[in-house]
């Protein structure tokens, strides 16, 4: 191990003491008074304090014990400051070498972004839950008071791990503390059990860590992700600060953090050979690191460039290899700049930020062009990495400061996109020449038609190497249970054992991903290092292979083969639909998130004031949790759905197909449940929007017109509210109007099921949709107001028609003059549904029961 490696082991690991700390566990030094004057700080009221470094000293050891790799060198340890990991984990508040000091620097940096106000009772640390960030988004920047915390436990994909709980809402519920800068909530006794269950389950899981010839950089960067995914998995829940009046910031960030920091700290004063000048290390004016925002552009139009012939399989693969094209990049990029995993803040949705140190700039920058320009080759141009970079100095650790970064970041990106591709067009002066033409057919699937297109038969129909690569994919991906990812040299040896899987290269990266189902003979797999095993949707304990490869998990939200519709095709959706045969297809995000991300985090100040807390850990959490919900727990919400499927969900949007007369419900249903997830914070809503067509339709324009939907939804306005609202059948309704136009469709079935299948009601609701649509069209003409127009709707003959056709109605049919008077009541009462009258939107819940109750394909 070389001196940044130890840098970064310790910044990694320099406070999971805390956590056993609660838990009460490894805390054999705390009853050593040597160890506490090497490793505490001594309080001036007479006592030692930070005694929480004793247990990360202890669990350092431990780790050693588990993976000899991490044993310090001979000669590091006989130096009289002790240079190795350990002492820098463990003495960073009772520094006394130079790299001591560094790590205790990036400690310092990352707890920078705690909100000022602190409190303390009687054993807190134990009492303290980790507070719902999500509940904490205001994009009002008014003060008010959360309710909801996270529950202690290991992540999983079930309600009970991932959603908040009220304060009230625990088996012993919480109680409230006042303070000068509001109200604290802790347990009324220690939680000793869930910490105890949460740290025997952490330590039995790091038993199960890869094992290492010997202590490599690869080795020990393959240890790091493997460390990684299991603190995610058990420290995401756990608060890092429990004595301060928000705890919304988890130890598994600010660990992860504080080890990027150090790590580009570390790199920053190497390269300036000021390694020996600690006085340094806490300069908060000098610009040392880089925030670098990587971003796919193209994706969407890439994704759904797919005919029909091999339509779901293709599709499935596309979306699937966007994703990992996304994550394999990043990793790429971190690999050839020599970087621990740690660098990588967060990534999903096609989007990326690393955090580097100033040095690397202009390698990543050239590792940026030779991406793009293989991008280029794979993709015909479609597909571009954009990436904005900012200049991060110590100053932007603080508080709120961050959020210039996060800024300066995304306008440089706005500045690349406007000129893609120019680095790679600078240095090749042929990219315009003509383009040599593979010879017959161009590709059935995306139209492909150059001569490194590859383009052969399949299926009776000419397809080039990417789109076969694809639908194999595809095929596969509802069977795969794991990915295993190859780097560069050791893809030979990957691929000898890996016989018979299907794999794909990333482009532009080292990587090649092998799709595995059924888990990976790990007797064959020799000094892997520079690879890994990517669970799907199975977060579990490492795998102890013997072969340095990484364990880590991916949530993907994806086909399920559990259902009955794990092998249709875009037809039998069609098919299996209820009243007119078509295919939904629904398209659905989390409404103004740019917004959330830009100014959601603006908490209340000290004294009063609006301060900017978007922090690396907050915003990283912020995107971590929105991607848990629709990558992770979706798939469990949407299994009791039998005909949808999910071709894409992550980050925060969805892509969802199935038959259209069961999407309206799973839009509903997904709603509601994302609104409780969300802590109930009305700021998170989704908009979205479904299209129907013919099985046999083409899905790029399928798509297309989904998208049109879910843009009538977000642009719907009723009363100064904007989103919040669904488009269905041609038709927006905001979410609040959404049970009421499910009650008429309920009232209007119940009146043809009970006329013996007389659709005569439908006629009637019509000639009512017919008349209110001539008067919009008229109040469009004549520019008049809403009200105006409303008023003059209101009182038209098409209401007394309406009420003298339904009475006749019920008088010829009593059994139904419930259900009749009902729908006079709605469509008559128009103040009664808060925002807009049921006329403006009575078209839907009309054309959704003439198609619900339609029997041919017409």
């Amino acid at each position: 191990m070389e001196s940044r490696d130890h840098v970064v082991f310790g910044a990694l690991l320099h406070d999971i003491g805390k956590f056993f700390e609660r838990a009460e566990r490894l805390g054999d030094y705390r009853n050593d008074d040597d160890q506490k004057q090497q490793d505490c700080r001594w309080n001036k009221d007479g006592y030692w304090s930070h005694l929480h470094v004793l247990n990360t000293r202890r669990f350092c050891e431990w780790l050693v014990e588990q993976c000899p790799i991490l044993t310090p060198p001979e000669y590091q340890r006989d130096k009289a400051a002790d240079q190795h990991w350990i002492n820098f984990a463990a003495r960073h508040h009772n520094v006394s070498s130079v790299l001591e000091r560094l790590v205790a620097a990036a400690d310092h940096f990352a707890s920078a972004e705690r909100e000022q106000g602190s409190y303390y009772e009687s054993q807190i640390h134990k009492r303290t839950r980790l507070e719902a960030l999500l509940e904490r988004i205001d994009l009002q920047s008014t003060s008010k008071p959360t309710r909801y915390r996270l529950p202690l436990q290991p992540l999983a994909l079930s309600e009970e791990a991932l959603f908040p709980v009220a304060v009230d809402g625990f088996e012993i519920p919480m109680q409230e503390a006042k303070t000068d800068h509001g109200s604290v909530w802790l347990s009324p006794k220690p939680l000793l059990d869930d910490y105890q269950h949460l740290a025997d389950s952490f330590l039995s899981a790091l038993s199960q860590l890869p094992q290492y010839d010997k202590a490599s950089p690869a080795a020990l960067h393959s240890l790091m992700h493997t460390l990684l995914a299991q603190m995610e998995r058990f420290l995401s829940s756990v608060p890092a600060a429990t004595n301060v009046i928000h705890a919304d910031i988890s130890l598994y960030d600010h660990l992860r953090v504080t080890a990027a920091i150090a790590e580009g700290l570390y790199l920053h004063h190497e390269a300036n050979n000021t390694l020996d000048q600690p006085e340094q290390f806490h300069d908060r004016q000098i610009h040392k690191w880089r925030l670098v925002c990587g971003d796919f552009s193209g994706i969407q139009k890439f994704i759904y460039n797919i005919t029909r012939k091999g339509a779901a399989k293709g599709l499935r693969g596309r979306s699937l290899y966007i994703q990992l094209l996304c994550d394999g990049v990043a990793g790429h990029l971190i690999k050839q700049l020599g970087l621990y995993p740690s660098a990588k803040i967060y990534s999903s949705g096609g989007k990326f930020y690393l955090l580097i140190a100033d040095c690397l700039e202009q390698q990543l920058r050239k590792e940026i062009a030779a991406i793009n320009a293989e991008l280029i080759k794979a993709f015909q141009g479609e597909v571009f990495l954009g990436v904005g970079i900012a200049s991060v100095c110590g100053e932007d650790f603080q508080g709120g400061n961050m959020g210039r970064c996060w800024k300066a970041a995304n306008e440089d990106l706005m500045r690349d996109r406007l000129q893609r591709f120019r680095p790679v067009l600078e240095n090749n002066l042929d990219f315009f020449a003509p383009q040599e033409l593979a010879p017959g057919q161009a590709c059935s699937v995306c139209g492909r038609d150059d001569a490194g297109a590859d383009i052969r038969q399949r299926d009776n129909n000419p397809t080039c190497h990417q789109c076969r690569e694809l639908q194999d994919l595809g095929g596969v991906l509802k069977d795969t249970s794991a990915f295993f990812w190859a780097w560069q040299e050791d893809q030979n040896r990957a691929q000898e054992m890996l016989r018979g899987a299907k794999s794909f290269a990333i482009p532009g990266t080292g990587w090649r991903v092998y799709a595995l189902t059924e888990k990976a003979p790990a007797s064959a797999l020799r000094n892997l290092t520079g690879c890994y095993l990517e669970t799907l949707n199975d977060i579990s304990d490492p795998d102890a292979n013997p072969n340095g490869y990484a364990c880590s998990y991916r949530l993907l939200g994806k086909w399920d083969t559990a259902k009955e519709s794990r092998n249709w095709e875009f037809d039998d959706f069609d098919s299996e639909a209820k009243g007119i045969q078509r295919l939904g297809v629904l398209r659905l995000d989390v409404d103004n998130l740019g917004e959330i991300f830009i100014r959601g985090l603006k908490f209340p100040a000290v004294k009063g004031e609006q301060t900017e807390m978007g922090s690396l850990s907050r915003v990283a959490t912020l995107s971590r949790q929105l991607n848990l919900f629709f990558a992770g727990y979706l798939t469990s919400l949407l299994s009791a759905y039998q005909r949808t499927q999910i071709i894409y969900a992550g980050g925060d949007d969805v892509f969802l197909i199935g038959s259209w007369d069961e999407l309206p419900e799973v839009a509903c249903q997904l709603r509601q449940t994302f609104s409780r997830y969300c802590a109930n914070n009305p700021v998170f809503t989704p908009s979205g929007g479904m299209a129907m067509v013919d099985g046999r339709y083409p899905i790029s324009r399928a798509a297309d017109m989904a998208g049109e939907a879910e843009h009538q939804a977000k642009t719907l306005k009723r009363n100064g509210q904007e989103k919040d609202a669904i488009s269905l059948i041609d038709t927006a309704i905001g979410w609040e109007e959404y049970p009421v136009a499910k009650q008429m469709l309920a009232d209007i079935q119940a009146i043809i099921d009970k006329s013996n299948g007389n659709r005569a009601i439908l006629d009637r609701l019509r000639s009512v949709v017919l008349s209110v649509e001539e008067f919009q069209r008229l109040g469009a003409r004549q520019s008049l107001r809403e009200d105006e127009l409303r008023e003059l709707m209101h009182w038209q003959r098409w209401r007394w028609r309406l009420v003298y056709n339904l009475t006749r109605m019920a008088k010829r049919n009593p059994d139904i003059k419930e259900q009749l008077d009902d729908l006079v009541q709605t469509i008559t009462n128009s103040g009664a549904y808060r925002e807009r009258a049921v006329l403006d939107w009575l078209a839907l819940p009309t054309r959704w029961a003439e198609f619900l109750t339609r029997r041919t394909k017409q």
